[in-house]
């Protein structure tokens, strides 16, 4: 009988120590919560500002531009950097497809060719640039993905600035140089020890003042520097050349690793102290061909068809 009444005791002391230990938590009711905690946040059509941003994805060497306007008709155009911006998409989506958090705005739409279901998220970054991740959805159910990020333009964004100033001059040169070294030469450049990307050109012709120009994303104008071929030193398959212009390099290397492929290297360096190394960095550059000249890798049908 002793033993019964200790057990009951027990219990009895166990059970009001749980009641005391409830009671000391705090009580925390869904609408105190902080949203960006909350698997409840409430999600709106959405919180993009209008305004214009560009930048380069390095899958498949293109230039994204994003517009977000007044009217809620909004796109995202891709132009292909290797081809001299000759071949361009276009997706183009509404606020009805847009859906924003605390975090991040998701974009629901299709691909330009396809028709395949796109997911496109877009989060804040420094100031007022974005961190863009594309997901495409394949036939055979493996999503595709790439991110890239989007600066801030308020001029006319680079593709089409270099279209209206090039477009007619490089159909010219692809036609009548296609197998030497002489040609128009597009692709990208990055700095060492930055995350940022650039859009680099090469129009090198016989008898002619060699022209190399950086664009970078953001910008409204671009850097032009020039050289005379003349001043090309060849040396272990490389040729090395000094610019007429310190302004973002002074010195390029260029190795032709294909027949269609320039592989190169710059320095910057300022005259008076040419032992100091101000900057570097390397870029690849592509010949511009005609648009006729270029097929769709046969890889690339069979990956979107999977």
């Amino acid at each position: 009988m002793k033993t019964l009444l200790l057990v009951l005791l027990l219990f009895a002391i166990n059970g009001c120590a749980r009641q005391i230990s409830a009671a000391s938590e705090p009580i925390i009711d869904d609408a105190q919560k902080d949203p960006a905690l909350s698997h409840h946040a409430q999600s709106t059509a959405t919180n993009l500002p209008t305004g214009t941003w560009e930048g380069i994805n390095r899958s498949g060497a293109l230039f994204m531009v994003l517009n977000i306007t007044a009217d809620g008709q909004h796109s995202l155009s891709s132009f292909n950097i290797a081809s001299g911006m000759q071949f361009s998409k276009r997706v183009s989506f509404s606020d009805k497809d847009i859906l924003c958090d605390a975090f991040s705005c998701q974009i629901f739409t299709q691909t330009a060719d396809e028709q395949l279901p796109l997911k496109i998220s877009l989060t804040y970054h420094i100031e007022d640039d974005l961190l863009a991740t594309e997901m495409t959805l394949l036939q055979s159910g493996a999503i595709l993905s790439s991110g890239y990020r989007l600066h801030a333009v308020n001029s006319t964004p680079a593709p089409q600035r270099f279209i209206a100033q090039q477009a007619d001059k490089i159909k010219a040169i692809a036609a009548e140089h296609k197998h030497n070294r002489f040609g128009f030469w597009s692709g990208i450049l990055e700095k060492a020890n930055e995350d940022q990307l650039y859009f680099a050109t090469l129009d090198y012709q016989p008898d002619q003042t060699a022209t190399f120009t950086v664009y970078r994303p953001g910008y409204a104008r671009e850097t032009i520097m020039t050289f005379d071929p003349e001043g090309l030193e060849q040396k272990n398959g490389e040729l090395t050349v000094s610019l007429d212009s310190v302004h973002f390099a002074s010195q390029l290397t260029l190795r032709y690793a294909l027949n269609d492929v320039i592989e190169g290297d710059f320095e910057q360096r300022f005259d008076r102290y040419p032992e100091r190394l101000i900057s570097h960095g390397n870029f690849q550059l592509y010949r511009v061909k005609l648009p006729e000249d270029y097929t769709r890798p046969k890889w690339l049908d069979k990956l979107l068809k999977e």
